[in-house]
Parts: structure tokens; sequence; C-alpha cells
């Protein structure tokens, strides 16, 4: 994967990623990639992952057909995927055990993933999962690095709190002595999934970014990467044990935008004429330069104020995401290990963590991300309100 330069501009350098060994071949070139046309917009992303149809990323058609031939022949080799995974592309030294039960709440109504057959071949849902690995309906959702005993445990014990502490009279005693709720605070801190410290960063015995291999289609000057982790990453704790909040997210899945760069509400306010339309010169006269087209509106700013006007300006699309920041709920711990990985001051990312029914590799947990480099205007605008409000 080449990386993303403008104007030797080298601020803010993305994570280390583990590229693949020279022992893996046939995976496209950037060049390759490059070549195909631009299936969605940056806009269009944003979308999809901000409204949860995380089906609709894909590869471009041809891609997907050379991934789909290139996939079989590594199953021949390694016999799965998650084999590939653990012998040839992932930096850890131990590899993490299958778990022994499903790793999706029992509790909801979400259907449960059942593994198919062998021999037969793969749903048509499986060109539509965004990883460098093979993809396949059997996956068994978010926490799939550990058992989900303790999970499906505390979801019971949570619920039965609830319904107790409806059924109790204001002033009636519970049963919960101070004790009892320092313990059980206690045992919630030990809950282990996914979590980032700034301070300490990328933990590399647990986590791993590498790019995606087999990238799905995305805007020029964005790349695609997954981030590997031994620990569960989707967790009832992010949500406080609510049932209908984790029921979301198994259907939908987790999403973020990182590093928007904020922007005052009233710089995309757009002028009232955006694209004049062109003098006319019947008359033999010609219009005064800066009267119109790129000369309009024209003054001189600092540096840091460049993309502002940019955005004024700009098509419908650039100044409807404009500033438009987006989290979903239960995905702060995520966000803010790609706010760490990526630097917002350098880079704009848009990640997501797939549902059940799109998980594709059962016993990894991993997140994607597509990180664009910003261009120097848009660092310039960053480093004066971000590192501010840092």
């Amino acid at each position: 994967m080449s990386e993303v330069i403008y104007c030797n501009d080298t601020r803010y350098p993305g994570p280390k990623a583990h590229p693949a060994p020279p022992a893996i071949t046939g995976l496209p070139t950037q060049a390759e990639l490059d070549a195909y046309p631009r299936m969605f917009t940056w806009g269009e992303l944003k979308e999809i992952i901000m409204t949860g149809q995380l089906e609709e990323l894909m590869r471009n058609k041809e891609m997907q057909f050379k991934y789909d031939q290139w996939s079989g022949g590594m199953k021949a080799k390694f016999g799965s995927t998650e084999k590939y995974l653990t012998q040839a592309r992932l930096p850890f030294e131990q590899s993490p055990s299958q778990p022994a039960e499903p790793t999706y709440d029992l509790t909801t109504s979400l259907d449960q993933p059942h593994p198919l057959p062998s021999g037969l071949p793969t749903q048509d849902t499986e060109p539509q999962t965004p990883v460098s690995g093979s993809s396949t309906p059997a996956s068994v959702g978010f926490v799939s690095l550990a058992s989900l005993s303790l999970v499906n445990g505390k979801l019971t014990k949570s619920k039965s709190k609830s319904a107790l502490s409806i059924a109790s009279s204001p002033g009636e005693e519970t049963g919960v002595t101070p004790e009892g709720k320092e313990a059980e605070e206690e045992e919630e801190h030990k809950v282990e999934y996914l979590r980032f410290d700034p301070e300490k960063g990328l933990d590399a015995e647990k986590y791993a970014v590498l790019p995606n291999d087999w990238p799905y289609n995305v805007p020029y000057g964005v790349r695609h990467f997954c981030v590997w982790s031994r620990i569960p990453i989707a967790h009832p704790h992010l949500v406080g044990y609510d049932p209908a909040a984790w029921a979301k997210i198994e259907d939908e899945g987790l999403g973020g935008f990182t590093g928007v760069t904020p922007l005052p509400p009233a710089t995309i306010t757009p002028p009232q004429s955006q694209f004049p339309s062109p003098p006319s010169s019947n008359d033999g006269s010609a219009t005064p330069a800066g009267a119109v087209g790129r000369g309009k509106y024209q003054v001189e700013l600092p540096k840091t104020e460049w993309y502002a006007r940019d955005v004024m300006h700009g098509g419908r699309e650039m100044r409807q995401w404009a500033g438009a920041q987006y989290e979903s709920e239960g995905g702060k711990e995520v966000g803010k290990m790609v706010k760490g990985l990526w630097d917002e001051r350098g880079w704009e990312c848009l990640w997501f963590v797939n549902p059940p029914r799109l998980q594709s590799v059962p016993g990894f947990s991993h997140f994607h991300v597509f990180a664009r480099r910003k261009t120097p205007e848009e660092i310039d605008a960053a480093e004066s309100i971000l590192t501010c409000k840092a």
C-alpha cells in the first residue's frame, strides 16, 4: 500500500501497519486499484456508515471476481481463512483459540448465524464483507476472541437488577449492600474488551494494524485498513447492558467519523450565486476580472482560513458534510483508538465494525478504517482549531 503525501507535507504520519510479506503473492497493487472507476464519494461513504447500511460497501466487481479466485487458492493452501491469518498475516506471536461458545448475545432476537456444511458454496452475501481474508456467513459476531458466558451472565444479571429496581417501592430495600455494589463495580471493571489509553498507545500484543489486502472501492487518496484485536471489540458493557441498545448494535454494527475539522455555521452557507453564468461578450465588453468565477469573493486570508473559504464556495456535498460529526452509541472506545492511531489534525477517518450478519472471520475481532490524508490546507485549518481544543 503506497503512502499518501501531498506536496511533501509529512506532518502527522499514520500508524505502523503490517504489509503482506513477500511470500503472499497475487494481491492487487495500488496502481491496479486506482485504475478502476470510483464507485463512492467520501460523502456517500459517510452516509452509508452513519445509516448503518454497511452491506452497501463493496469492491469493484472485477476486483471482487479476482479476490474470489485468489481466496480459493488461499484456502486450498492454508485450509481456512483463520489459518491463513494466524500463519501468514497477523503479527501476533500466539494465535488465540476458537471461542468455545457463540460470541453474540443469546438473549436478543437476532438470528444466530449457522456454519455452512463443508463443500457447499458460500452465499451471495460473501462478496459484501470488507476484509482482508475470506468472507463467510458462518461468522459468530463481535466478541470473537473470548467466550461470552460472562457477557450473557451480566446481561441477565443487569435485567434482573432493573426488574428488581422497578418492582421495589422508592423506600424499599433491594438487598444490595455497599460492599456488594463495590464488588459489582469491580467485576464490571474487569470485563475485557477493546479500550484505548492515549498515554500508553497501541498495545502490540493485543492489536495490529494491517492494510486491507483486497480493499473496498474508496475515493482516490483514501486507504482501507483493518485493525485486528485479540480481545472483543463490541461489548454490552459499552451501552450499560441495555438490551435495546445492544440489539441495535448487533443489527447495524458500530461506526463513526474522526478528524472532521470543525467549522463555524456561517462557513457552510453558500453564496447567493454559487455557479455564476459566464459573462456575455455580445457587446464586445469584457466583465472586469474578479467579478465572476474564480475571482469572485477573493480576498487575502491567513493560511489557516483558506479551507473554510473553500468549503463556503464548494459543491453541495462538500458543504453538506462540512463539520458533520458522528459516533454511534457504544463506539467511544474504537473512536478513541482511531483518533490515537490517525492524528485528527492530519487525517479524517471513517471507521466501522460490521454487525454479526456481515462479520466475516470467526475467531478474530476487527474493525475497518477508511483513512483520508488531509491536504496541507486542511492540516493548517485543523491545527488552528483541534490543537486549541486539545
